[in-house]
């Protein structure tokens, strides 16, 4: 089934955790879903696992520090499931790893993957979301971009790249009428806690949902 009527929600980054929240919460909302994550076999479990639960899902295999991956991938969205509403950018990448430990090339690819990936997708779904006056661009943001710690000095980097970027963005494409946000999460995610995954996609619906004239660009969450 693909009713193009219903509005279409690409998430990059598609996790098991914050992932599955957020597709719950906007296939509340009656969006249909595309999914992109590195393994494919991966993807296609979650969208098996989600069909069953009757909600309209489609799975990509995409490599995020790819630009030509992510490119192809949209231009699959576009042909097929028609042009996106929402874009949910949720990958980051972890390396436990010093500053003075870290191997500059592991610190270029994952860069690549958390702020080049992020910007690639967001051009994918700029001249749609113009043409339309409408859309939402949003960040999955971490506490890193704030505070930055040692141990993760990759993590801490990519994610306040992340940020700058979408700051950056938020200013050029707000007067278009596009909602580029980011729910920046200062702690760990995980159920039951002021961390809930649950919770947490109720802010990215929040952010969604907010008239032009309300547009944030940043909720944060600390414990």
């Amino acid at each position: 089934m693909n009713d193009q009527s219903k509005p279409l929600m690409v998430l990059v980054g598609m996790g098991p955790g914050m992932g599955l929240s957020l597709v719950h919460r906007f296939a509340k909302e009656g969006y249909r879903i595309a999914l992109m994550a590195r393994r494919l076999a991966a993807v296609k479990t979650f969208t098996d696992r989600l069909r069953k639960e009757g909600i309209e899902t489609w799975g990509f295999g995409v490599d995020a520090s790819d630009p030509e991956s992510l490119a192809a991938a949209f231009r699959s969205i576009y042909g097929s499931l028609g042009e996106p509403e929402v874009l949910i950018y949720n990958a980051s990448i972890f390396r436990e790893a010093l500053p003075s430990q870290l191997d500059p090339a592991d610190l270029d690819a994952e860069f690549r993957g958390m702020v080049g990936g992020f910007l690639a997708a967001a051009q994918a779904v700029i001249p749609s979301m113009k043409a339309n006056a409408k859309g939402s661009i949003l960040l999955t943001g971490g506490g890193s971009a704030l505070t930055p710690f040692a141990s993760g000095a990759s993590l801490s980097i990519g994610k306040a790249g992340q940020r700058s970027l979408c700051f950056s963005l938020a200013k050029e494409l707000g007067p278009c009428g596009i909602h580029v946000g980011t729910v920046t999460i200062c702690g760990m995610i995980a159920p039951g806690t002021a961390f809930d995954p649950d919770r947490i996609a109720d802010e990215f619906w929040r952010l969604h949902k907010q008239a032009p004239s309300d547009f944030e660009t940043e909720i944060v969450l600390r414990g």
